[in-house]
């Protein structure tokens, strides 16, 4: 191999072993506690400072959480090979296997130091995805430089097909692993447990939350109430917490605040939790507010939490617009002969019109025409009150709706009877995803902060529509879409659609 290719791939194992010195599961405190803690014990502390000692536990989910790393690790490395393959499919000339070997172990320590495999990022939120594309991005950025200026013989289409697979494959592999993990929590593996601290509601919401979907990876077997308000009770507390965490082996201490639970006391609990062994979370008092609207922003020594206004407006909003219209329209002739069969049996297995054309309440309140293929006997709108009500139907009610037609069945199970909102879509009274359309008299059911769903235009799909459809109640649906509104961004779109077709190929509450 040239000189020049071995000063690379040397140039490249250095810096990935810098990267992955400073890395590591338990964010670099283990690093800490060896440099200033060899040839030291709690018993050689003076006796004043033993209560600020870190309390000691055995690391129930530790191996767990390693086995986690491995997972994610032997996955990556996975759909980095496949990556490779297309490369070298795309570009089979020279390529050194060693510039190969190189450009594997830079990408993956930058995945590393991007928090990759961090154990309690796996399977968690978008953020896994989002350092996912942006260590793929900055090191083949990075790679394509030095392949320039070191004219190296690594082939440009090599790098660029690597690259573009490593962007799809990376992300899939991912996806996959996180449904494994997903089912393994459910079965009670890979979880962290978990004493939740504080009082009251916030206490209670937060454990009812967490108990209900396991898919964050904790496991409630403990609660516990916060201090007193007076000062001297203050240590016994801490005592207390100490206690349990032994007694029920506990990993991770989530706290809500509370009048008692102030920052005072999150600051000592944090003491006495330092170490690799118990993580502390705090559960903000913002609701259904999210990572997306929430930023840190220091301000006259204080970590202030920065509430930015829902991201419905600006580049964003063009960003959205033009990716509705793209997909749209690409849908539309890719199934067209699906639209245009579906339209010849709706007209020959029942009399009426092809179309169902029902008024809907888009943005801002505004009512358009939302357009479907009919699913129901003619007439049939008419009736709808005297069937299923307003808006609370029980989604037994709407499987027995007697005004849908034996073909209506066949069309709402694979959702093909929402196909014409494409058109909907292109002509900007709706998007491919959003809060679900209301209709108009479904208006007086709002409560004043439901209203807030209309500050974007409905979608074709959305959080509730992937959660069950039919099955959520009502007022689920409603907490939802307003979790949508709050939160939104390009990356919760994505996952949406892609949960669309996971949910209308099972077929969960479609009626």
């Amino acid at each position: 191999m040239p000189v020049q290719e071995w000063r690379l791939a040397l140039w490249i194992t250095v810096t990935g072993i810098a990267l992955a010195d400073v890395w590591h599961p338990d964010g670099g405190r283990m690093a800490l506690q060896e440099g200033f803690g060899r040839g030291s014990s709690e018993s050689s502390l003076p006796e004043a400072l033993a209560r600020f000692a870190r309390v000691e536990t055995p690391v129930h989910a530790a191996g767990a959480l390693r086995s986690l790393i491995w997972a994610a690790m032997v996955v990556d490395l996975a759909m980095m090979s496949l990556a490779m393959t297309a490369g070298y499919l795309a570009w089979p000339g020279h390529n050194p296997w060693q510039a190969v070997l190189a450009i594997v172990f830079l990408w993956g320590t930058s995945l590393a130091a991007r928090g990759a495999y961090d154990p309690r990022r796996i399977g968690v939120g978008s953020d896994e995805f989002k350092n996912i594309v942006t260590s793929t991005v900055v090191i083949f950025t990075l790679l394509a430089s030095l392949a320039y200026a070191f004219n190296l013989t690594v082939g440009r289409q090599f790098l660029i097909a690597t690259f573009l697979a490593g962007l799809v494959l990376l992300p899939l592999g991912r996806r996959i692993l996180r449904s494994w993990v997903f089912s393994r929590r459910r079965a009670g593996a890979y979880l962290q447990k978990t004493l939740v601290v504080g009082d009251g509601p916030n206490r209670d919401d937060l454990v009812e939350r967490l108990s209900h979907d396991r898919r964050a990876g904790f496991e409630v077997v403990s609660t516990l109430a916060g201090p007193r308000s007076d000062a001297s009770d203050l240590d016994q507390w801490l005592d207390q917490v100490e206690s349990t965490i032994r007694d029920r082996g506990v990993d991770a201490v989530a706290v809500t605040q509370t009048p008692t639970v102030n920052a005072e006391v999150i600051r000592r609990l944090s003491w006495r939790l330092e170490g690799p062994s118990v993580d502390l979370l705090v559960a903000p008092t913002l609701g259904d507010i999210t990572g997306p609207r929430l930023a840190v922003r220091p301000a006259a020594g204080l970590p202030l939490l920065h509430l930015e206004e829902p991201r419905l407006a600006g580049p964003q909003a063009i960003i959205k617009r033009g990716f509705d219209l793209t997909l749209s329209v690409l849908l539309l002739v890719v199934l067209s002969p699906v639209l245009l069969l579906t339209a010849v049996a709706i007209a020959v297995t029942s009399r009426g019109p092809i179309f169902f054309v029902q008024q809907r309440v888009g943005k801002a309140g505004k009512v358009y025409r939302l357009v479907k293929f009919r699913s129901m006997v003619d007439g049939a709108e008419h009736a709808h009150e005297e069937v299923l009500g307003i808006g609370r139907a029980t989604a037994d009610e709407y499987a027995k709706d007697p005004r849908i037609t034996p073909l209506g069945h066949f069309l709402r199970r694979w959702s093909l009877d929402e196909l014409p909102q494409l058109f909907n879509v292109i002509r900007g009274q709706m998007s491919l995803v959003g809060p679900r359309p209301m209709l108009v008299t479904e208006l007086p059911l709002l409560g004043d902060s439901d209203h807030r769903r209309h500050i974007t235009m409905p979608g074709m799909t959305g959080l509730w529509q992937v959660a069950g459809r039919k099955e959520v109640p009502w007022d689920e649906r409603m907490q939802m879409d307003l979790r949508y509104v709050e939160n939104w961004s390009l990356a919760m779109d994505l996952v949406i659609m892609v949960k669309t077709v996971k949910a209308v190929a099972t077929g969960r509450g479609a009626h």
